[in-house]
C-alpha cells in the first residue's frame, strides 16, 4: 500500500469516526440537509482549493485569490446593478478575470524572478483595494449591500433535487483536474515543474508556460467559486473571501500535497476540504463557539505539515540504512570470495 493510500484511508476513518461522535450527540448532523450543506461547504472551499493544488505541485503558492473572490462579486454585482446583460454573457467575463490575474501572478514570478509570497500577496492588497473601488455605492459614496435577484444567476446557488449545484460543479471539476494531472503530458509538466525546476528545463519542458498557465488556473477557479458563493447569499460585499486563504491552504495540506511541491492529487484535495467542512460543521453543531474554528484550522495545519516533515526524515532515514546495510552485505561478500 502506497503512502498516499494510506494517508486517504486514515483521513477516511478520521471522518468516519468523526461523523458518529457528533452524530451521538447531537442527532441532526446525519439529517439529510446537514449533510447536504456540509458538501455545500466543502464545495465552495473546495472549488478554489482545485486551482490552489496545482500551485502548490509546483511549490508555489498563491495569496490572491481571496482578493479574486472580492473583485470578481464586485464585477458580478456591478453587471446585475447597472447593465441589462444576462448572467450567462457576463460570468465568462468574471472567469476571464480571475484568469488575467493569474497571468499576471504568474509573469511576475516567471519573468521577473520575484517570489511567489511577496507577487501574489501584493497583488492581494491591490486587488483587495479594487473591490471596494469597483463596489457599488449610494449618491453620499457609501457602499450598498446589493441584494441580487436575477434568477439565471441565482441559479448557481440553488439545488438540483437534493444536491446543491455547487457540488455538483465541485464533483466534476474535481474529475477533469485530475483526469487532466494524471492522462496528459500538461499534467506531466506541471509535477516535473514542481518536483526539480531546472531539471524539467533541461528536459524540455518549457515551466514558464507551465507556471503561468497554473496560475492562471488558480485564478479562475476562485473566479468560478465567487459566483456560486454570492448567488447562495444573494449578495455580495467588497470583502468576500478575503481572509479565505486559509481554509484554502488547510484543505490542501490535508489532502497531501506538500509545500515542497512534486506531489499532491486533486482526490486528496476533495477529501481534505470535505474534513475541514466536517470540522466546521461539528463546531456549530455541538454549539461551540465559530471564533475558535481558526484556532482549530491552524492547529491542523501546523500538526500535519509537521507529521509530513517527520515522515519525510524518517523514510530518508530508511533509504540511508537499506543502502548501507546493502553495502555491509555486499563487503562481506567480497571477504568470503
Amino acid at each position: 500500500m502506497t503512502l498516499t493510500s494510506m494517508r486517504r484511508l486514515i483521513l477516511i476513518a478520521v471522518m468516519l469516526v468523526l461523523g458518529a461522535v457528533l452524530t451521538i450527540l447531537n442527532p441532526v448532523f446525519l439529517t439529510l440537509g446537514n449533510i447536504m450543506t456540509l458538501f455545500q461547504e466543502a464545495s465552495l472551499v473546495g472549488i478554489v482549493a482545485i486551482g490552489f493544488t496545482l500551485v502548490m505541485i509546483t511549490a508555489g503558492i498563491d495569496l490572491s485569490i481571496g482578493a479574486v473572490i472580492a473583485v470578481t462579486s464586485m464585477i458580478c454585482v456591478n453587471f446585475l446593478s447597472h447593465t441589462p446583460i444576462p448572467a450567462p454573457l457576463f460570468i465568462p467575463v468574471a472567469l476571464a478575470f480571475g484568469a488575467l490575474v493569474g497571468f499576471v501572478n504568474g509573469t511576475f514570478i516567471t519573468r521577473f524572478k520575484l517570489p511567489e509570497f511577496i507577487s501574489t500577496l501584493a497583488m492581494k492588497g491591490i486587488l483587495a483595494g479594487l473591490a471596494l473601488v469597483i463596489a457599488v455605492k449610494d449618491e453620499f459614496g457609501f457602499v450598498q449591500n446589493v441584494y441580487i435577484q436575477d434568477e439565471t444567476y441565482l441559479w448557481f446557488g440553488g439545488t438540483v433535487g437534493n444536491v446543491h449545484v455547487v457540488t455538483i460543479a465541485f464533483f466534476l471539476l474535481a474529475f477533469l483536474t485530475q483526469t487532466f494531472m494524471k492522462r496528459t503530458r500538461l499534467g506531466t509538466n506541471i509535477y516535473a515543474s514542481g518536483a526539480n525546476l531546472t531539471a524539467a528545463r533541461l528536459t524540455g519542458i518549457n515551466t514558464d508556460k507551465t507556471i503561468v498557465g497554473v496560475y492562471m488556473f488558480s485564478g479562475v477557479c476562485a473566479a468560478l467559486a465567487s459566483i456560486f458563493i454570492s448567488s447562495r447569499m444573494m449578495t455580495a460585499m467588497p470583502e468576500l473571501g478575503i481572509g479565505s486563504e486559509m481554509d484554502v491552504i488547510a484543505a490542501v495540506v490535508i489532502g497531501g500535497t506538500p509545500f515542497t511541491g512534486g506531489i499532491g492529487d486533486i482526490w486528496g484535495t476533495v477529501l481534505g476540504a470535505v474534513f475541514l467542512a466536517l470540522i466546521k460543521n461539528g463546531i456549530l453543531k455541538l454549539n461551540m463557539s465559530p471564533y475558535i474554528q481558526p484556532i482549530v484550522i491552524g492547529g491542523i495545519i501546523i500538526a500535519t505539515v509537521i507529521a509530513d516533515v517527520w515522515y519525510k526524515d524518517f523514510a530518508e532515514k530508511l533509504v540511508v540504512n537499506a543502502a548501507r546495510r546493502k553495502e555491509i552485505l555486499e563487503q562481506s561478500r567480497g571477504d568470503v570470495a
